[in-house]
């Protein structure tokens, strides 16, 4: 392992030990959409990307996010501030 691959590693530790998880732009972006009653396919023409590579940020969402419905992206995104209801 090289040392950038070991600061990656630590700070991803950090990062989960401290219960906050690093979410991209566009993931960020996904998902306060994900939060309206806007369509996957509704999205994606929004966000000028294929219905797959939604399905790819979700699927991302799901496993950092260690959620497994739109529902709970939602919960996770009301909980923590990055939409208001």
């Amino acid at each position: 392992m090289s040392d950038i691959d070991f600061i990656l590693v630590e700070k991803r530790q950090r990062q989960t030990s401290a219960g906050t998880v690093a979410l991209s732009e566009r993931e960020l972006a996904f998902l306060r959409l994900a939060c309206s009653e806007k369509t996957y396919f509704a999205i994606a023409r929004e966000m000028y990307v294929s219905e797959r590579t939604v399905d790819g940020y979700r699927d991302a969402l799901f496993r950092k996010l260690n959620v497994v419905s739109r529902v709970g992206l939602v919960m996770y995104a009301v909980k923590n501030g990055i939409v208001r209801v």
